[in-house]
């Protein structure tokens, strides 16, 4: 199972050493209550970012696997509220994480994204055969067709996948999908599967997933020396914690970048033998 981008977050603030961990003692969907590790003062975490990392249930129910923007922080109460409301109620003996304003949710969002590159794609669904039709609308968010396949069999469960040559990709208006031009008629209703490069969906949900072909460290790495950067942008030789972590994640982030290549598939080529 792909990493969700709550897991992905998380990873990455732990990485930034911008998180502190805790049991809540209650709470509501929309507000975390800890009197025992939360002792900071007003405001300490306004602007941050909470995890519901555990349902004290056990079965990873809701709240478990949500976050939220922080509005405030009452220290009179120990009270974390939350800008965006959970879909089930924080209670006692729940987990949680927390980080302050210095690397923000949406900033770990935006370089987890930055982070993505080109993947492998397999469609099945998108292009089935008609009869007297050869021009088909490619999916939209294919870069560059690689592999053409042709089911032999109408049965979903044992396609009998045969790859064919004689087709070609032509360009259509900006803004409308390209097609795919099979160079001679095939089977009413044969089902179609394509193997292409494509952008990696944008992660925006908790729970988007990302692609299994792309090693989650490789993309916590490289969005951690993004965020890194940016810090030192902002706040200059300021923050001395930043350099340190960069000696430490560029390193690896290459390191990674180098182990966990992807290989994408090339487009092949079927020689034809003439016989005179």
């Amino acid at each position: 199972m792909g990493k969700t981008l709550f897991d992905l977050t998380l990873d990455l603030a732990r990485l930034l050493n911008s998180v502190q961990e805790g049991v809540a003692t209650g709470g509501s969907t929309t507000t975390i209550v800890d009197t025992v590790e939360r002792v900071e003062d007003d405001d300490y975490w306004n602007g941050g970012t909470a995890w519901i990392t555990y349902d004290a249930g056990g079965l990873g129910a809701a709240p478990q696997g949500e976050y939220s923007f922080i509005s405030d922080f009452t220290a009179s109460s120990d009270t974390v509220t939350l800008r965006s409301t959970l879909t089930a109620a924080v209670a006692a003996n729940d987990r949680y994480a927390i980080s302050n304003v210095r690397y923000p949710l949406h900033l770990l969002i935006q370089k987890i994204n930055e982070a993505f590159g080109v993947i492998e794609k397999t469609d099945t669904s998108t292009v089935v055969i008609a009869a007297e039709q050869t021009e088909y609308s490619l999916p939209a968010d294919v870069l560059e067709l690689k592999e053409v396949y042709i089911g032999a069999t109408d049965d979903t469960d044992d396609n009998r996948w045969e790859k064919i040559y004689d087709w070609y990709t032509q360009k259509s208006a900006t803004g409308t999908a390209n097609k795919i031009v099979f160079m001679r008629q095939h089977a009413t209703d044969s089902a179609v599967k394509l193997v292409s490069l494509a952008y990696h969906s944008t992660l925006r949900a908790s729970s988007d997933k990302l692609d299994d072909t792309i090693h989650w460290k490789k993309i916590v790495y490289n969005a951690a020396v993004a965020c890194l950067l940016w810090r030192k942008a902002k706040v200059g030789d300021s923050d001395l914690s930043v350099n340190d972590l960069l000696n430490i994640y560029q390193p690896m982030a290459a390191a990674m970048n180098s182990e966990f290549a992807q290989q994408l598939p090339r487009r092949s080529a079927k020689t034809i033998h003439l016989t005179f």
